[in-house]
């Protein structure tokens, strides 16, 4: 995903230190926005990757590397558990047993229940003084961690519940079940994931994807053409490899992308939550856009190529000024107007 090198070997715990990279959002729209309008830089949208530790028994209550791999997963907005699928007696299970994709995401799943169990625990202890004192916010809470720990208790994460101030309370912990997550299944072949990992990510409220990494790292080290034909010849589809994980980041975040290049030098492809008004997406190009957000104008990046510059879009009426309240869409090309 993100072009890094970092070590791969058929044993255990092969990663014991986070590896970190930025991985390039695939978008043919940036190309056609520079296209037309004879921009040289374009800038893919980005997002950061964090190769963690695999977790084992015990992580729950910081066993092992358990302890500061969680504390890493907490820092971060989603989860791609990568689940082994293929078959290679020259790569043990570290818990010496049958290849069992379902199996060991249960077995995480459950190390993640307990980890925060613990976490609600111990605020709920500096939650009760305030409860005590008769204070509003701290019995809120006190209810909002009453309702996750029955939830955990019952084995269920966080992000399943129905309850939209307990899922606030979660996040605001970081709770590791109340995170998006994908299951990664790393298969021997090119197809849809097991239909037993795919029933129980649909009850996890979590998504499922089968890769075969393997194919795609040999594939990869190719000629992008002979790669291109190869592909095709085992039906990999078109988007596959690290373009389809980082397309399910980009959903499982709940994603859009505006983009920015009414001109040279420079079109870049901006990555904002669905919802973002204006002045918090021009925050995403730089504080000051924020600050002294005026309007931003807009014109839809399609309408934009078949004009071939925003100048046209303005004669033809098709760029929109828009105010700091103005929720972006998906596929906004916008030129900020600010002053601080």
């Amino acid at each position: 995903m993100t072009g890094g090198s970092a070590e791969v070997a058929p044993y255990p715990f092969t990663t014991r230190e986070p590896n970190v990279g930025v991985a390039g959002v695939p978008d043919p729209r940036i190309d056609a926005i520079a296209d037309v309008q004879d921009i040289p830089n374009r800038v893919q949208a980005q997002v950061e990757v964090v190769d963690i530790a695999g977790l084992s028994e015990g992580a729950g209550q910081g066993e092992g590397l358990g302890g500061a791999a969680l504390g890493r997963i907490r820092e971060l907005e989603a989860t791609v558990h990568v689940l082994r699928g293929f078959a290679n007696a020259e790569v043990p299970h570290p818990l010496e047993r049958e290849v069992d994709p379902l199996a060991d995401a249960k077995a995480v799943d459950d190390e993640l229940i307990l980890a925060d169990a613990g976490q609600v625990e111990r605020r709920m202890e500096k939650v009760q003084k305030g409860v005590r004192a008769g204070d509003a916010d701290a019995k809120a809470e006190a209810a909002a961690l009453e309702a996750i720990t029955a939830q955990l208790e019952a084995g269920l994460p966080v992000r399943t519940m129905d309850d939209a101030d307990a899922i606030a309370v979660a996040q605001g912990m970081g709770l590791l079940t109340a995170k998006p997550v994908l299951y990664l299944v790393n298969t021997d072949d090119p197809g849809d994931p097991p239909a037993d990992v795919a029933a129980y990510a649909a009850e996890q409220g979590a998504q499922a994807l089968a890769l075969p990494v393997g194919v795609e790292l040999e594939l990869a080290e190719m000629d992008p053409a002979e790669a291109a034909e190869f592909a095709e010849e085992m039906g990999l589809g078109t988007t596959r490899g690290a373009d389809a994980v980082i397309a399910a980041g980009y959903r499982l975040l709940d994603l859009i992308t505006f983009f920015t290049g009414s001109g040279p030098p420079e079109a870049r492809a901006w990555p904002i939550p669905r919802g973002t008004p204006a002045d918090k997406a021009a925050g995403k190009i730089h504080s000051d856009m924020e600050r002294g957000f005026i309007r931003a104008e807009v014109v839809p990046w399609d309408k934009l190529v078949e004009c071939g510059s925003f100048a046209k879009a303005r004669e033809v009426a098709l760029a929109r000024m828009e105010g700091k309240d103005y929720v972006v869409q998906e596929g906004d090309v916008m030129q900020i107007r600010f002053n601080v």
